[in-house]
């Protein structure tokens, strides 16, 4: 049975299943095109950015035996409040950062045991595993290799921090991006 996680839950835990999710291939890009007046046409000025994702979750009660579905409605009103980490059983290593776009009905939910939940996530997804660690002790004229595994541009943010007891001078920082 495949579900989700959200908010450092998993579906099951409220006798839920993932029917279907409809996860587009491609958030919508932005437009950065404009219209000049006594000019015919627009003036494309590209970008290359992307819109948020929306993220729909078709899901289904996978127990009758519920006893008390308005209760258990509402426990799932609240885990889906706020925001949170979403990822799919059938996906683990990619990771939204989503907040639940549309109203879900409680009265959908007890009635037919099924609903819709469309997840408003940033554009591109990310690995859940996204912060690289290196304890390496690294002396003087080390070299260490930070792999992105992305489909994505992305930029990174790279914290050093001086666990000893000497000041650390003349740091080099150099980003070369593969050529594939």
């Amino acid at each position: 049975m495949i579900g989700f996680f959200f908010a450092n839950r998993h579906s099951t835990s409220f006798w839920l299943a993932m029917e279907n999710a409809h996860r587009p291939l491609l958030p919508a890009a932005n437009s950065n095109e404009y219209t000049i007046t006594g000019r015919h046409g627009t003036v494309d000025f590209g970008g290359e950015t992307y819109q948020k994702r929306y993220i729909t979750v078709d899901i289904c009660f996978i127990s009758n035996n519920v006893r008390d579905l308005q209760a258990l409605a509402r426990d799932i009103a609240f885990w889906l409040s706020g925001r949170g980490i979403l990822y799919f059983d059938d996906e683990p290593d990619k990771a939204y950062d989503a907040v639940v776009h549309q109203a879900v009905d409680t009265a959908q939910i007890i009635r037919t045991k099924r609903a819709s939940v469309v997840f408003e996530c940033q554009p591109f997804a990310k690995t859940r595993n996204f912060l690289q660690s290196i304890n390496a002790g690294l002396t003087s004229g080390d070299m260490v290799s930070v792999t992105s595994q992305g489909t994505q541009r992305t930029p990174c943010i790279v914290i050093l921090r001086n666990t000893g007891t000497t000041n650390i001078t003349n740091l080099s920082i150099t980003r070369r991006a593969q050529n594939t």
